[in-house]
């Protein structure tokens, strides 16, 4: 798939829900704590919108102490707040539109998910993508803190929709006129690989040959690519995010530290706190305590 074609379907996904808005009321995901279930939980750092396109897709989350179960319906719109976990539970295959927004880029993807398999696996793949440097500014910022209020509008549910209808229309006229980022071979595979990991990074079973059996690349390559673009394996990259994340869920009392490690994808605690001590100075106790005083 060409560059310009990722940026012509995108375009046309977002201006055919334009076009039609759903009725359906915004399901939003404003603390969205990861829930205990064997399948795995995705993080996301920033502010995330999700537009089902084709099929129902069904994901699981926590919400106020209770597990919440939603499906999410064609042309029905997810947002998901910025440190937020859901779990896709999918029954059926589906499409999505996910728009990912932050203060320095904005990203457009179209994914496909098949149903989940027996052993708990969800095969899917990216049909297109697309980011641009430029954002939304000052603009998307107040309507994505108006999409995060926790306080009912008078107006209800109708009101969670037009925001977003009003953001996913903003984000199509960056889609039409922004400058796309360098989008060499290289260039595309770095952001696929990046965005895989911030999707998958909690996962305990999430190695390098899972995600080079997802991009069709032998394991040396992805190792290769990676020490070319960071200088660092694959593996020290992937224990950097989750030792930096696990500092957010240290500052949290609700959470042991064998719970952070855990969260983090840590299967064994020692390891966990012999990393966290190399990079830190401090064990993830000595670090709570210092934080908590």
């Amino acid at each position: 798939m060409t560059v310009k074609s990722d940026r012509e379907n995108i375009l046309r996904e977002l201006n055919g829900w334009l076009s039609s808005p759903s009725t359906r009321p915004v399901v939003r995901i404003l603390e969205g704590k990861r829930p205990a279930k064997e399948q795995p939980s995705y993080f996301k750092e920033e502010p995330r919108l999700v537009i089902a396109l084709e099929g129902t897709g069904r994901y699981i989350t926590i919400e106020h102490g209770k597990e919440m179960m939603f499906d999410l319906a064609p042309g029905q719109v997810l947002y998901l707040a910025p440190c937020t976990w859901s779990c896709p539970l999918p029954e059926m295959p589906y499409r999505s539109l996910a728009i990912t927004l932050r203060p320095d880029f904005t990203r457009v993807t179209i994914h496909s998910r098949k149903a989940m398999r027996k052993n708990g696996t969800i095969p899917w793949r990216y049909l297109a993508e697309w980011q641009t440097s430029a954002a939304l500014g000052s603009r998307g910022d107040h309507l994505l803190k108006l999409l995060a209020d926790s306080t009912p509008p008078r107006l209800g549910a109708r009101t969670y929709n037009l925001y977003s209808e009003i953001l996913i229309s903003e984000v199509a006229g960056l889609v039409e006129d922004a400058t796309e980022l360098g989008r060499s071979h290289e260039t595309i595979l770095w952001h696929s690989l990046c965005d895989y990991i911030s999707a998958h990074w909690s996962d305990p079973d999430f190695s390098r040959e899972k995600a080079a059996e997802f991009f069709n690349r032998h394991p040396n390559h992805i190792s290769r690519f990676f020490h070319q673009h960071t200088r660092q394996n694959f593996r020290a990259y992937v224990n950097e995010i989750r030792l930096k994340r696990s500092l957010q869920f240290l500052g949290d009392l609700r959470y042991n530290v064998t719970d952070v490690a855990n969260l983090c994808g840590f299967t064994n605690l020692q390891y966990f706190i012999r990393c966290f001590r190399q990079r830190f100075g401090l064990t993830p106790g000595e670090y709570r305590k210092r934080r908590v005083d």
